[in-house]
């Protein structure tokens, strides 16, 4: 959270106590989670903020709490809560210094890629492998680690997954 440097998660939390604002209320959680570089409270707080609509500050906690994700070495969680912070619409029109932060997905491979795509466009894992003469095994441990660098669970949040990227 962009502060003076100062610890103001106390004071926020006081303020929010004492009013009955959710704007408020998220910007106290925020900064109480990027104090305590907590993962789970930073993606919690840019919900918050996605909820109050407030897209740019649920951008900028869900880009800290990438950062917090990628220090603990959950690489889906990292990748999910990046796709949450720099959406590809938003990089093209601003900038903003709460977001530089964020560190990129990491990259699959070309065999991955060529994988994911096949799988994003229907094909079964068995059709994917007779295709480009794999193994099913070999196919479905692509997948998996497509997955986890994606930070999807199904092919269904595959398919949106690609379909965001250019």
């Amino acid at each position: 959270m962009r502060t003076s440097g100062d610890d103001t998660s106390a004071r926020l939390r006081e303020l929010a106590d004492a009013c009955d604002s959710p704007l408020v209320s998220a910007r106290a959680r925020h900064a109480t989670a990027a104090r305590a570089r907590n993962a789970q409270e930073l993606a919690g707080a840019a919900s918050d903020f996605e909820t109050l609509g407030a897209k740019l500050l649920a951008a900028e906690a869900s880009s800290a709490a990438a950062e917090a994700f990628r220090r603990t070495g959950d690489r889906r969680a990292t990748t999910a809560a990046h796709r949450h912070a720099v959406p590809e619409r938003f990089l093209r029109r601003r900038s903003h210094p709460g977001l530089f932060h964020a560190s990129a997905a990491v990259p699959l491979s070309g065999r991955e890629r060529e994988i994911v795509m096949l799988a994003a466009n229907g094909l079964a894992s068995k059709d994917i492998a007779e295709r480009l003469f794999l193994s099913v095994r070999t196919v479905s441990n692509h997948l998996q680690h497509a997955y986890t660098k994606l930070g999807v669970r199904s092919r269904a949040g595959l398919a949106e997954a690609v379909a965001c990227t250019p």
